[in-house]
């Protein structure tokens, strides 16, 4: 059975983030992760195909037995088919690697934590233990957040040891905590996001040192 997804977090109004440049490489590595699950095996099993027949001629003129040329092509052929079916079965969990290239969904900016095409990218695997209660939280504070997804979720996190929580959650609970947490953590990003630098972008050069004279 395949693993069961949880839904992205909507914030309150709506908003995600808009960049030009993570747009681009968000929705490579989605149409590549859906590329390669949705690899049927069709290349391979020809290109077996013509090795299994290459194969029979080769046998048939050493042996000059077309049984047994036919049981070892046979055998081959099960063999092959048998691989082929079972390497390009669907793999959903490969998206999880689709953003290795900037270093995981973990190292986009916060923003992203609501955005569904980086949802799509890996993001529902990234986030897939996090607390409902720290994940609602921290996508209500992404559009603010200073730092990369994983630095939100360490945030957010660390202010959840402070706040109680009941044993047996309902979906208001969870809904209380949530709004508890972003209470206590708002104004300290709001604070600090005065001063923090912004995060560099993929590809982006960085600014040369100026010479002394």
């Amino acid at each position: 059975m395949g693993q069961t997804l949880r839904a992205m977090p909507v914030r309150d109004d709506h908003w995600k983030p808009d960049d030009r440049i993570y747009e681009g490489i968000l929705e490579r590595s989605v149409a590549n992760a859906e590329d390669d699950e949705a690899r049927d095996g069709t290349a391979e099993m020809m290109a077996g195909a013509l090795i299994i027949v290459v194969l029979f001629l080769i046998i048939m003129a050493g042996a000059k037995n077309a049984t047994a040329a036919l049981i070892v092509c046979g055998v081959l052929a099960g063999a092959g088919f048998l691989y082929i079916v079972g390497s390009t079965r669907p793999r959903r969990h490969n998206r999880e690697l689709a953003l290795k290239a900037v270093g995981g969904p973990g190292r986009l900016p916060a923003g992203y934590l609501a955005h569904p095409t980086a949802w799509k990218a890996g993001m529902a695997e990234h986030v897939a233990g996090i607390p409902e209660s720290q994940l609602l939280a921290a996508s209500q504070l992404c559009h603010i957040f200073p730092g990369t997804v994983d630095d939100l979720i360490s945030f957010v996190g660390h202010i959840a040891i402070h706040v109680p929580v009941t044993r047996a959650q309902t979906p208001e609970d969870v809904q209380r905590r949530a709004k508890e947490l972003v209470r206590i953590g708002m104004p300290i990003v709001v604070d600090y996001a005065k001063s923090a630098p912004p995060l560099p972008k993929p590809g982006e050069p960085g600014k040369k040192a100026k010479k002394k004279k």
